[in-house]
């Protein structure tokens, strides 16, 4: 116990990081959590029938009833990766402020992984999703070109 009362900035790092850490893979294996958005032909649908419904009631000489405002659902997802994130964030800060207070160096050294870690598996995971995506534009456009084919 007297390591980390000796060692606060760092080991409050180190913990900021693990539990970073632990969010992004928990969200990775697990998510996504929030409901899946709308499909277009269902928006485009309500939108006409909006419209329809408005022009019934103005050549009835109603007045069209006002469209209900939408409340925005919470994104879970959103929240998790952005929390993720700032945790990661604040522990490599709490590992810079300990190695300026010469903290122990185990703690320093723990704080930086995890924090950092954490942001890299965001940005290893952010790489191959890029990486993907062109892969399967490339895929598409020279499938509709009929690119490689020996005619």
């Amino acid at each position: 116990m007297e390591i980390i009362s000796q060692n606060k900035c760092s080991s409050l790092g180190m913990l900021f990081g693990a539990i970073a850490l632990i969010m992004g893979i928990f969200h990775f294996s697990f998510g996504p959590f929030s409901a899946p958005s709308p499909t277009l032909e269902s928006v485009v649908a309500e939108k006409v029938s909006a419209v329809k419904k408005g022009i019934i009631a103005g050549l009835k000489g109603e007045k069209p009833a006002a469209a209900p405002a939408e409340s925005r659902a919470v994104d879970t997802d959103k929240i998790l990766d952005n929390s993720g994130i700032a945790l990661a964030v604040i522990a490599l800060i709490c590992a810079f402020i300990g190695g300026m207070r010469k903290e122990n160096r185990w703690s320093v050294s723990g704080a930086l992984i995890f924090g950092g870690g954490t942001l890299a598996f965001h940005a290893l995971l952010f790489g191959i999703g890029l990486v993907l995506g062109v892969i399967l534009l490339i895929l598409i456009f020279s499938f509709l070109t009929g690119g490689g084919s020996p005619v």
